[in-house]
């Protein structure tokens, strides 16, 4: 049976960040999400019982305790036939960590202020098999003169592929679609009248080109034609009719456009 979604598990101790995470893969059709612990020996018991239904372990890097906890999560699913990836995430990028991606198991590096919106990009991309770093780490590599993992994608969350779209309302988009916003509260952000934040949603679909992407086969592939589990969920808008089209449907595929980072493959 095909995927329809990867299953995550989060590590991570600051609970803003770990609700961010969750969101955002909350959020994306492609993940959801298995788990949340806020020390990595709370998941040793489920990697004993469960690895087999986890696709990837988003992991933080700077918990208490340093680097001593990885090979614990390592010997937990060394052996598996279907071990689950493990995708470090951090503030700072660090010697010692990089230096992990020489284990089959570990499948990327990022930073969060730099991968930003763009998480579920990043599991995407690193399930499909490359390697994914964010700039802080290729700089680290390069300094270092430490060799990437091959293939490897660099991603940059922190931009927008939407040249339409002005910096502001591009990061209002993003909360607004992420969020859900009622167009009141939305109007608050943008600081306009509410009447207005229903003419600007619309004019953002359509800069986006959101209706395009739904009716026309062309359009839909030029954005997610290697994005199959996205495909998969626009198939089935589509099978539902154009008169039962969901806001909300709309609004979650206009977040995976402005989600959208930048990516460069490395040499």
């Amino acid at each position: 049976m095909p995927k329809t979604e990867f299953q995550i598990v989060i590590v991570e101790d600051d609970p803003f960040a770990r609700n961010w995470m969750a969101l955002l893969a909350a959020r994306d059709w492609r993940t959801r999400l298995a788990g949340e612990f806020d020390a990595p020996q709370k998941i040793i018991p489920m990697l004993h019982q469960k690895a087999s239904l986890v696709d990837l372990i988003l992991l933080d890097t700077e918990l208490p305790g340093g680097e001593d906890w990885i090979p614990e999560i390592i010997g937990a699913i060394s052996g598996l036939q279907n071990p689950p990836a493990i995708l470090c995430i951090g503030i700072h990028a660090k010697p010692n960590v990089l230096s992990q991606l020489e284990n089959d198991c570990f499948v990327g590096y990022i930073l969060k202020n730099e991968i930003n919106y763009s998480l579920a990009w990043a599991i995407d991309i690193a399930l499909r098999g490359k390697c994914v770093v964010t700039e802080g780490v290729r700089s680290l590599a390069a300094g270092m003169r430490y060799t990437l993992p091959h293939p490897c994608v660099m991603l940059d969350g922190r931009k927008t592929l939407q040249s339409t779209l002005s910096k502001h309302q591009a990061e209002v988009s993003r909360l607004a679609f992420l969020f859900s916003m009622e167009r009141r509260e939305l109007a608050d952000e943008m600081g306009i009248v509410e009447d207005w934040s229903y003419g600007l949603v619309s004019q953002i679909y359509e800069q986006l080109g959101v209706k395009d992407i739904i009716n026309d086969d062309e359009a839909l592939q030029s954005y997610f034609g290697d994005q199959p589990l996205i495909l998969a969920h626009v198939e089935k808008i589509r099978a539902a009719g154009k008169n039962s089209i969901k806001a909300h449907d709309l609004e979650t595929l206009a977040f995976h456009i402005i989600t959208m980072p930048e990516m460069v493959e490395l040499p």
